[in-house]
């Protein structure tokens, strides 16, 4: 096949509906001949009719529509491999990067194309990336706000493929501004799917959680999916950190552990994964409804670890309000706050139904001897009432406490002043 001379013979033709119709014929004849031919002749011959499709001194409105037409003819053919039609998209894009403003459409289909087929490889990074160079706010186009959260859902869904849950967040976020635009239900679905999964990848493991646990209810989604995104609620809730808003734990945590993905067990700065941070916090709250206080030493036993990462932690979880306390290092102990719960349920966190010191030592083991982790019982209507009958004694409990923090107040300002004057502190103090 003389390519050459029938690609001159159709760039003589001076009307654009007959000059249209000769390119589409001959390409037509490219990809027919592709399985007599081999791929090699055909990609050579491809390539010279993109070439010539997209001269400079073709017109706009035939290079645009030949455009269209070869890369539609490319995708739909079965005579070339995927790697012989990569190629083509690629060098149909380079011989438009220069004039890409008067191509946007057509870089936008080639790009969708070049992108399916890198998905079809599991090549997420570089699907992802092709995508990312489509033309969605040049202004030069009017782009449906649909088409633009299509581009933006499928990036995040690669990205996330990748494990890149942070660049996987930039493109959810420009996908939100626009969500209220769409009615299709595939769209949406994906987008809540996606906020669920960046937050599980960034250890939001509360929000994911609630975020699964929504989307299982959604009726359209087929019940094996409903039943995986609640298993993902689950394993999520078990990550979270302690706190009120998680009082559950799974018993059977080194089964539980068999579950999790590679980035959930990951190993954290301590040296320790998230499930390990889990079960030790979930078990530092126990112990809190438990004892008044606790050394470090006696801590970090019933927790399995060293006492300074039981201080550590126990401190971290009182600066993130997640538990009520104090530390006193000098002393290397550890008092409990056990006001703040009576006050918020009269008694609901650290009633009849605690757990003892034994269950909260076994769950700590997370995956010893079989334990069972401790977890404070939330108090029935019977229970409440047997509360309301303790008001005084809860009265001076909280009376109590308000002393003794008034009393480190003072210490504290005491020691500000001894650190700066000295001598008149000792003054005092010897009177």
């Amino acid at each position: 096949m003389d390519i050459e001379a029938r690609l001159t013979s159709i760039g003589q033709v001076t009307n654009q509906k007959d000059k249209i119709k000769g390119y589409q014929d001959l390409v037509a004849s490219i990809l027919g001949a592709a399985s007599t031919s081999g791929e090699d002749e055909t990609e050579l011959h491809l390539e010279q009719f993109i070439n010539a499709a997209t001269d400079d001194s073709v017109g706009l409105v035939v290079s645009r529509q030949v455009l269209s037409d070869v890369t539609a003819a490319i995708d739909a053919t079965t005579h070339l491999s995927s790697d012989s039609k990569s190629r083509m998209y690629k060098h149909a894009l380079d011989r438009v990067q220069s004039r890409v403003v008067s191509f946007e459409e057509q870089v936008s289909a080639i790009r969708m194309h070049l992108a399916t087929i890198y998905e079809s490889e599991e090549d997420w990074a570089e699907a992802a990336q092709v995508l990312m160079g489509v033309p969605l706010d040049s202004g030069h186009r009017i782009v449906p706000n649909e088409f633009k959260i299509e581009i933006y859902i499928r990036i995040v869904r690669l990205l996330l493929e990748d494990d890149e849950a942070g660049m996987a967040d930039t493109y959810l976020n420009r996908a939100a501004v626009l969500m209220r635009d769409t009615k299709d239900i595939n769209l949406q679905l994906t987008f809540k799917l996606s906020q669920a999964r960046i937050a599980d990848f960034k250890n939001n493991f509360l929000k994911a959680s609630s975020q699964y646990h929504e989307i299982s209810y959604i009726q359209e989604i087929d019940i094996d999916e409903r039943l995986q995104t609640l298993s993902a609620a689950v394993v999520c809730a078990v990550l979270a950190p302690a706190g009120p808003q998680r009082s559950r734990m799974s018993n059977e945590v080194q089964e539980f552990a068999t579950t999790l993905r590679p980035h959930q067990l990951a190993l954290l700065a301590d040296n320790t994964t998230v499930l390990d941070r889990a079960v030790i916090e979930h078990n530092l709250l126990s112990a809190s409804k438990i004892y008044n206080n606790i050394s470090f030493e006696e801590l970090g036993a019933l927790l399995g670890v060293k006492p300074e990462q039981a201080e550590a932690r126990a401190s971290k979880m009182m600066m993130e309000g997640r538990m009520s306390g104090s530390i006193d290092q000098i002393e290397r102990l550890i008092f409990f706050d056990r006001t703040q719960s009576i006050q918020s349920r009269l008694g609901g966190a650290g009633g009849k139904g605690s757990a003892g010191a034994g269950g909260a030592a076994g769950g700590a083991a997370a995956g010893g001897s079989g334990g069972e982790t401790a977890a404070a019982g939330a108090i029935d209507e019977e229970d409440e009432q047997d509360m309301s009958g303790h008001e005084a004694p809860m009265l001076s409990t909280l009376w109590d406490a308000s002393i003794q923090d008034l009393c480190g107040h003072v210490e504290e300002l005491v020691g500000i002043i001894g650190a700066k004057y000295p001598d008149y502190v000792a003054s005092k103090i010897g009177m």
